[in-house]
């Protein structure tokens, strides 16, 4: 558990890291995701092609769900990309991370999980946490901040929520060991399918190129996300844990390595809220994560 831990947040973390440097390397943020998704999905299949080829028709037991899942990946990376880059990596890791109110309301709703008065008091201090921590900053970077970016916080917190509530429907009723990858691999491809027909528009009726370092970013950016996936799927399979716990300790690690991340690597600006925000972010998820044993 703890291994999957670690490497559940170091990759999500990776993965707001790499959609910054985009902006460097002058790559098309939506070509990149949608070459993601078809590099992630093979990723998945190629870890046992011969036997990931022989189960092929379990697929047809949830390819709806698949489906869904994939058009909300989609649209929600492309929300976090944007965030990430028009205001910073902290306050896309946590509108993102703090997102975990949503799957933990539906995992106490939908599953019977505990909720106590600890609970109780992390998700009230979730709140307040992502408003602070979201509020930019007059000057990002040099850059006047553009009132109009402030919804993207807001849109990615609610987007982030329902795509982890749904990982957690999918592994719930429908994942086991003979067809993970097979899971994995249905809801990488529903993604890129749904980004191919964005991409054949973009191609055929605006004559956009789908360039080399697109291709590049997206062959990065997938394998991360792959991993990223898998090893957050391995923490709710462990035995006697809560999704409530188990996002919880993810969100943790991910809004706190990638705030120092922006701080240090991107120059970030850090004000009395962010800061105010952040600490209410570490107390709310450490006051969820207690009954982690």
């Amino acid at each position: 558990m703890v291994l999957y831990l670690l490497l559940s947040i170091l990759s999500a973390a990776c993965l707001l890291i790499i959609f910054r440097y985009f902006v460097f390397w002058k790559i098309d943020t939506m070509h990149a995701i949608i070459v993601n998704y078809w590099t992630a999905a093979m990723f998945s299949f190629m870890t046992a092609p011969a036997e990931n080829g022989r189960k092929l028709y379990m697929i047809g037991e949830f390819w709806y769900v698949s489906l869904l899942i994939g058009l909300l990946f989609i649209v929600v990376f492309f929300i976090t990309a944007k965030t990430t880059q028009k205001i910073g990596v902290g306050v896309a890791s946590v509108a993102s991370k703090m997102s975990m109110v949503i799957p933990i309301g539906a995992g106490i709703w939908l599953y019977q999980e505990s909720l106590d008065l600890q609970k109780s008091i992390g998700i009230l201090l979730a709140i307040p946490a992502v408003i602070l921590t979201s509020k930019p900053s007059k000057q990002q970077e040099g850059v006047a901040f553009d009132w109009r970016n402030l919804g993207l916080p807001v849109l990615l917190f609610v987007g982030a929520g329902l795509v982890d509530t749904c990982i957690k429907f999918m592994q719930h009723h429908y994942m086991n060991d003979d067809n993970r990858q097979l899971v994995i691999m249905s809801i990488f491809a529903s993604a890129g399918l749904i980004g191919l027909f964005k991409l054949l528009f973009e191609v055929i009726v605006q004559k956009k190129h789908l360039s080399i370092r697109s291709i590049g970013g997206g062959l990065l950016l997938g394998s991360t996300n792959y991993f990223s996936l898998y090893f957050l799927l391995k923490c709710l399979e462990s035995p006697g844990t809560e999704s409530s716990t188990v996002f919880a300790l993810v969100n943790i690690g991910v809004v706190i390595t990638s705030f120092i991340t922006g701080l240090l690597l991107f120059k970030e600006t850090s004000d009395r809220n962010k800061v105010i925000g952040l600490m209410l972010s570490v107390i709310a998820i450490l006051v969820l994560s207690v009954q982690f044993s």
